[in-house]
């Protein structure tokens, strides 16, 4: 798909995957009603909208209710039976177009659609909200809006010709004293960053997991699939996702496997099985999101029942058919475990706000 067009230019061509008659009026109807619900910033309605898009069942009909009169009450002829497939189509357009906002929900839902997909279960679409999902999730970590140049140069310039008042105070206007305000809170998280990339640099050199009380090495492969995860989770929960967690994670399991440069592939099974109760309960205090957390929900099913079986039957009977046991590289499995801690934090304290 080419990245010179919008979701807005898109969605004549999208959406007539379900109607091929699409008109102007209805095209500016639908995109109406689809930039008022990014602007609500309904969370829950958010993750349903996921769900939707992907054909999970919904707890509840509530979200799907809410959706479908949002679009009726601009649209009297809006259909409120047998319109599976144009709720489906047009979640999949509504997280299109919430993807291209700078809306402080956009990040989180780009998780939610990215890891409710691992296993690649869910069929293509004529919609790329998947493919908008990942350029999310990797321009998470752009550089900050704050042109910090440009606020350095505005002080300097302030210094320079600085001036008193009658009363020998210093005069600051509204704009300087947002620029100082500006510049500390930059500063501030450029510092907390700093610190964070430190204290990782030492965890990989060190080579010692904190939560096991062992160095990598002693502790093996398959027992820091978790643990590596949760650790990173730790080092930088200040800072949040980072898109380098992938090949940070590798690194740490390459040192478990004794810098043997070939990892062997395990399942979801695998890592479960091997994990130290300590690690697995510390993944479980973030909640789940079921099939939005494909791996957590897989610990909340293997702690519920304490029987292998009986977890994975009922694990693949939600997510899919043998998942459980397909194997994969072991930093895609870190690297699931990571994003789906980084998307309940960030739901945790969404949901605090």
């Amino acid at each position: 798909m080419s990245q010179n067009y919008t979701s807005k230019e898109y969605f004549p061509t999208w959406y007539k995957a379900i109607d091929l008659t699409v008109t102007q009026d209805l095209v500016d109807n639908r995109i109406a009603v689809i930039n008022d619900i990014i602007k609500e910033e309904n969370i829950t309605l958010w993750l349903d909208i996921v769900r939707l898009a992907y054909d999970i069942k919904l707890e509840s009909t509530e979200s799907k209710t809410l959706f479908e009169t949002k679009f009726r009450e601009k649209d009297i002829t809006f259909p409120i039976v047998s319109n599976d497939n144009i709720i489906k189509v047009l979640a999949e357009i509504s997280l299109c177009f919430l993807f291209e906002t700078k809306n402080r929900l956009s990040h989180l839902i780009s998780l939610a659609v990215i890891n409710a997909n691992f296993f690649e279960k869910y069929t293509s679409s004529q919609v790329p909200f998947y493919e908008f999902a990942n350029n999310v999730d990797a321009n998470k970590e752009s550089a900050s809006d704050i042109d910090i140049d440009e606020i350095e140069d505005n002080l300097l310039e302030k210094a320079n010709t600085f001036e008193e008042d009658v009363d020998d105070e210093e005069a600051l206007d509204s704009t300087d004293s947002l620029n100082l305000i500006k510049a500390v809170t930059y500063l501030s998280h450029e510092n907390k960053k700093l610190k964070e990339e430190t204290n990782i640099l030492w965890w990989l050199f060190g080579q010692h997991s904190k939560s096991n009380n062992a160095y990598f090495s002693e502790i093996g492969l398959s027992k820091m699939v978790i643990a590596s995860a949760q650790e990173l989770f730790e080092l930088s929960s200040n800072s949040g996702y980072r898109s380098s967690a992938k090949h940070i994670l590798y690194k740490v399991l390459l040192l478990s496997n004794d810098n043997k440069p070939k990892l062997k592939i395990l399942s979801l099974s695998d890592s479960i099985t091997e994990a130290t109760a300590q690690s697995k309960e510390k993944l479980l205090h973030f909640g789940n999101e079921t099939e939005l957390t494909p791996f957590i929900y897989a610990l909340d099913l293997e702690k519920k029942f304490m029987d292998m079986a009986v977890w994975k039957a009922a694990f693949n009977k939600t997510v899919g058919a043998g998942v459980a046991d397909k194997k994969y590289k072991p930093e895609e499995l870190a690297f699931q475990f990571y994003r789906e801690i980084i998307f309940l934090q960030s739901l945790q304290m969404l949901k605090n706000d």
